[in-house]
């Protein structure tokens, strides 16, 4: 096997500043942990691949998931089990390897490129015989009936559509007019409450817990440094999807109702905030968008800077507060459109002791008496990229 590498090791060594004082085995290179897995095939067929493992500097732009080579690198160690795009090329952890930034042909018979990755055309009812049988044509398209090429991040699925109209983006939020910057510690500071958790990263636009226990209850304040898109809070599910994400009771804070996922929310309707159940399965708002059990005990204010989320509970959808130990929290916020839109890196998983104040990025495992950090710049994974002519996994560890 031959391998074509962008060596870290050496990297960080340049970094360091590697001097006289440094031990002949400091000064060493070598390549990178990495494990390969094929799919098993007979013994009398061959198969052949060719792979490259490299670095691109976090500011770097892709094309084809229409964001930062940083914000992937981040959504795949804070969703490990995401089906999302990590290299160059249109591969990722356990999807067949797309060359150039993603091929039609290397999908199945019965997939379609489509959301960055080979979709099953049977989970979602369609096939290239059925949209014939409509005269319509099989594409990969958003809610909004726009086709996308297959390679973009978002809400996509295979569809029978005659849509000749190509993606474009949210129409975004106007940008504030003042000085935002200034104004942001005043704002996420508030003496009223006992306890206080900077969930701001190098990596996200800032947010604050605060809260205090008073009769059982938890009163807190969530402050966002960004425009009201929407905004939640609530108990991850221990064991679930992306980070806990999947199957978490949540409160989440809406600047308008009448959600639809072609058209957005309808900000006459005026702002919520209300409980929901994420589904387990399928992470876009559409899937889970009806609110259960009554409406919390909450607040959303906003400016043309911020935003903030107030509310006063002992449970969310029925499901109480550890007040005598700690609770597993994830945190979203997005200030960029009205159509409930992806959250980008603003967005964590934390552990929460109400009582004493404690909270940590990440989730602690008690067996292991180890915290797992999954703050939005607390890890590092190194990436795969322009894997051709084979069904490649790559397990990448430093």
């Amino acid at each position: 096997m031959t391998y074509d590498f962008f060596n870290l090791p050496f990297t960080k060594s340049i970094n360091n500043g590697l001097d006289d004082s440094a031990t002949s085995m400091q000064k060493k290179l070598r390549a990178t942990p990495h494990a390969v897995s094929l799919i098993a095939h007979d013994d009398s067929l061959a198969r052949v691949w060719y792979g490259r493992m490299i670095l691109p500097p976090k500011n770097a732009y892709s094309a084809a998931m229409n964001t930062t080579y940083g914000d992937i690198r981040k959504l795949l160690v804070d969703t490990p089990d995401a089906k999302v795009s990590p290299g160059l090329g249109c591969s990722s952890m356990d999807m067949r390897a797309l060359s150039g930034g993603g091929e039609a042909s290397a999908c199945g018979e019965d997939e379609l490129l489509c959301w960055a990755r080979c979709m099953s055309l049977s989970e979602y009812n369609v096939s290239g015989s059925t949209c014939a049988d409509q005269n319509l044509p099989l594409q990969c398209i958003n809610p909004r009936d726009q086709f996308s090429s297959g390679s973009f991040h978002g809400d996509y699925y295979p569809a029978c559509s005659s849509s000749a109209e190509a993606v474009t983006p949210y129409p975004e939020i106007p940008a504030p007019a003042g000085n935002c910057a200034a104004e942001w510690e005043a704002f996420s500071t508030d003496s009223s409450y006992d306890h206080r958790f900077d969930l701001t990263t190098t990596a996200n636009d800032g947010a604050v817990l605060m809260w205090s226990v008073v009769n059982g209850s938890i009163k807190a304040r969530l402050a966002f440094n960004n425009t009201f898109g929407w905004l939640a809070t609530g108990l991850a599910n221990v064991g679930g999807g992306k980070n806990g994400m999947h199957g978490a009771n949540v409160l989440m804070a809406m600047p308008g109702g009448n959600y639809s996922a072609a058209t957005g929310l309808d900000i006459d309707e005026g702002s919520s905030v209300k409980s929901f159940v994420i589904d387990p399965t399928d992470t876009s708002f559409r899937h889970w968008q009806e609110p259960v059990g009554t409406n919390p005990n909450a607040q959303v204010v906003s400016s043309e800077c911020f935003t903030e989320l107030i509310f006063d509970a002992d449970n969310i959808n029925d499901i109480p507060f550890n007040l005598t130990g700690t609770d597993q929290m994830i945190w979203a916020g997005n200030g960029d459109d009205y159509f409930m839109g992806y959250h980008g890196l603003n967005r964590a998983r934390f552990t929460v002791e109400w009582s004493t104040g404690e909270a940590y990025f990440g989730a602690f495992n008690a067996e292991e008496n180890t915290v797992t950090s999954t703050s939005s710049g607390g890890q590092f994974t190194l990436l795969t990229a322009s894997l051709t002519a084979a069904s490649v996994v790559y397990s990448l560890m430093l």
